[in-house]
């Protein structure tokens, strides 16, 4: 809302008991209290000149809104303990502690007691070079030099994040870090595909069954390591080949189909559960989970790769997408947005490429064509599939509608 800004007069008594009339400006601020600013004497100031400074107030308070309540503008240390505090049931404690090193930065650079208002979009570049020459070192007691690009570019966005709830809680009119875009390629999408053969050879360099089917979760129903590693025996649905899958970083809960690869594995694990036992993955300790994964790995004498897990997953995604399955409900079964999914997980396999090269596009437009045939009119019952051509499907819409009733206004014939 634009402050309004109003001009008055008021008597005010000196110390030498004359009487002196001066303008007043008044406005609300952001409490909803009243302020008020003396500009000078009416004697000394002429009703025009106190009209321009109305005006500079008013233009100066929309400019710059922490000025409406004086002393009500949290300082950066509060506004970002804050936002820190009110994140903490949103976001995974990694994202947490990346938020806290991110707020360390900004402390150290505007200092704790810096106002929100009196950050600008110069003073964000200005930040942003300082934490890229090292010079921010001390906050976080770095020993090895200035962050990477990538390392800078993630602070960058994390405090653009955070001073867009400042302008959602109209404590400033912009965010000083919103022109400060990415300046860095997005990375390049170069994961390991594992073959269903080379995952076969990871299942049986498996030492239990706890571990076989942490990998089947994570290959072949596509869950996150914490997912895989919480799931309950109650929440796989036997009956209908499905999996209730409680995502704690979206903290929602959604449905995934058991693939038929993946069914002997959970029945494997079950049948080896002791009795009463809750989770589906037993025998394996979350915090030596990528050392034992490397044991696996040098035994099954597969090629090594970064984040298996994560690997592991988005091979799932891809394999459920290239199969042919509607990219939303892809989605839905991964538990992420769709940005999210074209950017980090999809990628070309070999054997997308090789297909391609393989297979005339004119067969695929047909086998598309065959598809999507409509269904035949009422009539005889012809013993032969009704198939659209290849020819057909490339026609124009409209290229038999004539042109004479098109003239003469006939087209409601033909709805």
């Amino acid at each position: 809302m634009t402050p309004v800004v109003t001009l008055t007069t008021q008597n005010v008594r000196a110390a030498n008991g004359k009487r002196y009339r001066y303008y007043q400006l008044r406005w609300f601020g952001l409490d909803g209290k009243r302020y008020s600013q003396s500009i000078g004497r009416t004697d000394e100031l002429s009703h025009r000149q106190a009209e321009k400074l109305r005006l500079a107030k008013e233009l100066e308070l929309q400019q710059r809104p922490g000025l409406r309540s004086p002393g009500q503008l949290p300082t950066l240390k509060q506004f970002l303990d804050t936002y820190i505090e009110s994140r903490k049931g949103e976001l995974a404690p990694g994202s947490i502690e990346l938020h806290e090193q991110t707020a360390k930065y900004l402390n150290g650079f505007f200092g704790a007691e810096r106002r929100l208002d009196l950050i600008t979009r110069y003073d964000a570049r200005e930040f942003k070079s300082t934490l890229a020459s090292g010079k921010l070192a001390r906050v976080n007691e770095r020993k090895h030099g200035p962050p990477s690009p990538r390392t800078v570019d993630l602070n960058v966005r994390i405090a653009r994040t955070m001073f867009n709830r400042a302008v959602d809680d109209d404590l400033i009119l912009y965010n000083p870090f919103d022109r400060m875009t990415g300046g860095l390629p997005p990375v390049e999408k170069d994961w390991h595909y594992v073959t269903l053969d080379e995952f076969s050879k990871l299942i049986d360099a498996c030492s239990n069954q706890g571990w076989r089917a942490l990998l089947g979760l994570c290959r072949l129903a596509g869950l996150r390591q914490g997912e895989a590693l919480s799931l309950r025996w109650r929440d796989v649905e036997w009956e209908k080949n499905r999996l209730s899958v409680w995502a704690g970083k979206t903290k929602r809960r959604r449905i995934v189909p058991i693939a038929p690869e993946l069914l002997p594995i959970l029945r494997a694990a079950r049948a080896s559960a002791p009795e009463g036992e809750l989770l589906v993955v037993t025998g394996v300790t979350a915090r030596n989970v990528w050392r034992d994964f490397g044991f696996i790995r040098k035994r099954a004498g597969t090629p090594k790769y970064a984040k298996w897990c994560h690997t592991l997953r988005k091979n799932r995604e891809s394999d459920w997408i290239n199969a042919g399955f509607p990219f939303h409900v892809v989605v839905e079964w991964m538990g992420h947005s769709d940005d999210v999914a074209r950017q980090h997980y999809l990628r070309v396999n070999e054997a997308d490429l090789a297909e391609a090269a393989r297979t005339p596009i004119s067969e695929k437009l047909t086998q598309k064509v065959t598809q999507i045939a409509p269904e035949p009119a009422l009539g005889p019952v012809d013993n032969e599939p009704q198939v659209l051509k290849l020819e057909d499907f490339m026609k124009k819409a409209g290229d038999r509608i004539r042109t004479d009733d098109v003239q003469l206004g006939k087209l409601a014939f033909y709805h």
